[in-house]
């Protein structure tokens, strides 16, 4: 009864293409290292590390031609793109290095900061210039750009 609704030819055509699909698995999954270098192999730009800093809000860690950048982007806003900074590589102690990676990213981020509210004050939504001043002293000391990013984050929470 089956006979005639599958037939024979059915079968070995159905297992043919079975066998097929689970060789082409095997020879891609022990040549995926060689696919995916060749797949990378033009290309100049890299986003190494993308970090959420709030829900509109992210950080990446972008490789240029071998140079690295920190873009930080928001919700409504331009983003903007920093140089990081190169710095001493050599045979210093891994807590030095932590230390002068974390005094760079710090120091990436101020610039980052800076330049994104040099490019808000250039479109004209800053109103008057003691923000602006604020907003300066805010990004030279870390506690106080923690409390005016806050304020911020709630002003532009209803956007």
């Amino acid at each position: 009864m089956y006979t005639n609704i599958i037939g024979t030819q059915q079968i070995v055509i159905t297992a043919a293409f079975l066998g097929m699909m689970v060789l082409l698995l095997v020879i891609l999954r022990k040549k995926s290292n060689v696919i995916r270098a060749g797949l990378k192999a033009g290309k100049r730009i890299n986003v190494v590390e993308e970090t959420a800093v709030s829900p509109s809000e992210r950080l990446r860690l972008v490789v240029i031609d071998s140079k690295e950048f920190i873009m930080v982007s928001a919700k409504g806003h331009a983003p903007s793109l920093m140089p990081l900074k190169a710095g001493d590589t050599g045979s210093d102690m891994r807590e030095s290095q932590c230390d002068d990676a974390d005094a760079k990213m710090e120091a990436a981020i101020r610039d980052a900061m800076q330049a994104h509210a040099a490019a808000t004050a250039f479109d004209g939504t800053r109103e008057d210039p003691q923000k602006a001043q604020t907003s300066q002293s805010a990004i030279d000391d870390p506690q106080a750009f923690a409390k005016k990013f806050q304020s911020w984050r709630q002003q532009n929470a209803g956007r």
